[in-house]
Order: structure tokens, then C-alpha cells, then sequence
């Protein structure tokens, strides 16, 4: 993906894969075939696996401290298997070129975002009816609030680049994420 979908030819792609052709051929018909294995199994695998198994019946701050250990279990896991800084930022490029080349996309990633506000929606329900958080908030507005901050990359510039680092540089953004919805909790909070 350094070079991108469209730059990336099949020759390029045996030689970073360190197959040959026939090797190539035998699991993918094609680049396309390949880009979309290369998607499902790095974009959507890694959203349905922080998904996974999320009750639909938790408080906010069950449902922020659960999506809170999953991302730092799925950035160890990441860092563990040898992903770098840029492997990481070839991650993003990944989701850029996936906008314009994978089938259906945006409808799969509109239905990860849709079920995404849905749980911080009936969290925020939830979290009403047991008195944790105030009635008079816009939910729609809050699971807007809360799904943003936690699906959001990190903004800091300054964040050390070297490699040593990269892991607690990730983990450290996780958690000021965290403190961030937390902060957004406790405006709510009754």
C-alpha cells in the first residue's frame, strides 16, 4: 500500500508478498480479489472484533471502560504482530483507498458506524434510567459526541515518531481518548 491501489501493480505486490505469481494466482484472481481480502481482514475484522459480544443493555460507563480495554487489546495486539508507525499510517491510506475501490464500502462502514450509535445510544438510555446521567441531554447529539471521540485519530503533531515509541504513543492516545469521554460523562452526569 505504499504506493497505493491504483500505482500498486501485481508484480509490486508478489515481491512485497514474497510470492510468486502462480503462488499469488492460486489465492487471489486478481489485485482487486486481494485489495478486498486485504480490507475485510484489516478493517472490518478489526471493527466486528471490538464489537464483538458487546451487550446492547450497558451504561455509559460500562460501554466506555469495555470499547476503552478493546482498543488497547487490539493496539497490542497490532504492535505485537510487528505493526510500525508505517504500517500504521498505511492503515489510514488503507481506509482511503478502500472508500475508492472496495465494492460497497461505505455501506459496510456506515453499517459499523450505524451500530456504533446504536449501542451509545442505548447506553445513554440505559444510563437515564438508572439515574446516572441527566434526562434533559440530546442523545443523538451525545452518541454523535461519544462515537466521534472514540473512532477518531489521534490529532497530536507532536507525537514522537520513533518506533521504540510507537506502541505507548498508541496506547497513551487511548487513554486520553478515554479521559476525554470521560470528561463528556461527567458533564452528564447526575
Amino acid at each position: 500500500m505504499n504506493k497505493g491501489y491504483d500505482s500498486a501493480s501485481i508484480s509490486v505486490l508478489q515481491k512485497e508478498l514474497e510470492m510468486s505469481r502462480g503462488a499469488m494466482y492460486r489465492y487471489f484472481k486478481n489485485k482487486e480479489d486481494l485489495f478486498i481480502a486485504v480490507v475485510d481482514e484489516y478493517f472490518f475484522r478489526v471493527y466486528n472484533k471490538i464489537l464483538l459480544n458487546i451487550e446492547d443493555d450497558l451504561t455509559v460507563s460500562e460501554l466506555l471502560e469495555k470499547l476503552h480495554r478493546r482498543n488497547k487489546l487490539i493496539v497490542r495486539v497490532f504492535t505485537r504482530s510487528g505493526i510500525t508507525h508505517m504500517a500504521f499510517l498505511n492503515y489510514t491510506a488503507l481506509i482511503i483507498q478502500a472508500a475508492k475501490h472496495y465494492p460497497d464500502f461505505i455501506f459496510h462502514f456506515k453499517a459499523i458506524h450505524t451500530q456504533l450509535l446504536s449501542l451509545w445510544k442505548k447506553a445513554l438510555i440505559k444510563s437515564i434510567e438508572c439515574k446516572q446521567i441527566r434526562e434533559d441531554i440530546d442523545i443523538d447529539i451525545m452518541c454523535i459526541m461519544f462515537n466521534n471521540i472514540n473512532i477518531k485519530e489521534s490529532s497530536d503533531s507532536n507525537t514522537n515518531c520513533d518506533e521504540a515509541h510507537f506502541r505507548i504513543n498508541l496506547l497513551n492516545e487511548i487513554d486520553k481518548k478515554k479521559q476525554v469521554m470521560d470528561y463528556l460523562y461527567n458533564l452528564v452526569k447526575i
